[in-house]
């Protein structure tokens, strides 16, 4: 049986252990790091957050952040980039 993949995702073998990358727009009330975990955490079930990680630019304006997840499947996938994306705070997911 053969697939035609549409892009990369549809060859992931879930679950998986992902990394998502963001750069965020940095405030002094909360640090990207906390609030990117704050966004993501209610969609996924206890354990499944396995790191956050990131650092701020030289200039102080933005802060990179990476979150692995254990992912279970492609529609937690795309349900957690789009809404890291949607937030007003991600200039940009990668």
């Amino acid at each position: 049986m053969s697939q035609d993949p549409k892009d990369g995702f549809d060859l992931i073998e879930y679950p998986t252990n992902f990394s998502f990358k963001a750069m965020c727009r940095a405030q002094s009330d909360v640090p990207a790091q906390q609030y990117l975990r704050g966004l993501v955490l209610p969609l996924l079930d206890d354990g499944a957050l396995l790191g956050v990680s990131g650092n701020t630019s030289k200039t102080g304006k933005f802060e990179s952040v990476t979150l692995t997840v254990r992912i279970k499947n492609r529609d937690e996938l795309e349900s957690i980039y789009k809404l890291i994306a949607d937030s007003a705070r991600v200039v940009m997911t990668l």
